[in-house]
């Protein structure tokens, strides 16, 4: 066995480890592990392309280590998780999909790019969630209870406006009355979008009554 491919083996290892150490710490579903597997499975496979192609002239490298992109698709898919009306799993997604990648680059040869990366990935994971923490203390939680006409149209428009706004709202409940639908919803935005959401909410026809109150 060639050494260089065990290198490349041990350097992709080495480069998901920094990544999955990193979401093992935040205590992330993909950690250690995970990365650490996705990494080697990807140069493996790239590297594997390589000598196949080699076998058989006029094939195609690419074409292996394509399915790759694909494939690590279904997995990140898997990661994601909708409830609640908002969705989670998306960074974890995407870490495991730049993970597969970084191991392509060390399979094909692209140390430094790949070591570069895996830089930033570990920036981006840690330095941008402390400025995000930090744009989130800014925000303040507001608790509305709103009467609507009974039509799932208007819940629906509720909804929209609330995701147009990117404001999140880790609590909902909706209430049937006679004749009238009550949603309760706890968001936690800005004065100011909290304002733009409340403006889109009175232009809605069929909306009764809004309750508002910070929390």
């Amino acid at each position: 066995m060639d050494l260089h491919i065990i290198l490349k083996i041990l350097l992709a290892a080495m480069l998901g480890g920094i990544i999955g150490l990193e979401r093992e710490l935040a205590h992330k579903e993909a950690g250690l592990r995970t990365n650490i597997l996705i990494a080697i499975g990807s140069a493996l496979i790239t590297v594997l392309s390589f000598k196949i192609a080699a076998m058989t002239p006029g094939a195609d490298p690419a074409r292996l280590a394509a399915q790759i992109v694909s494939g690590i698709g279904f997995l990140g898919a898997g990661a994601i998780i909708q409830a609640r009306f908002a969705v989670h799993g998306l960074t974890t997604a995407a870490t495991i999909w730049t993970v597969a990648a970084i191991g392509i680059a060390v399979g094909c040869g692209f140390y430094l790019l790949a070591f570069i990366v895996t830089v930033f990935v570990v920036i981006v994971l840690t330095v941008f969630k402390l400025l995000l923490d930090y744009i989130e203390k800014q925000k303040r939680n507001y608790v509305y209870l709103i009467t609507t006409e009974e039509k799932a149209s208007l819940l629906a428009a509720l909804r929209h406006a609330l995701t147009e706004l990117s404001i999140k709202y880790p609590s909902a409940r909706l209430n049937r009355r006679s004749g009238s639908y009550e949603f309760e919803v706890i968001v936690s935005t800005s004065e100011n979008k909290n304002r733009e959401f409340l403006d889109k909410v009175m232009l809605l026809q069929g909306v009764k009554e809004v309750l508002s109150e910070n929390l």
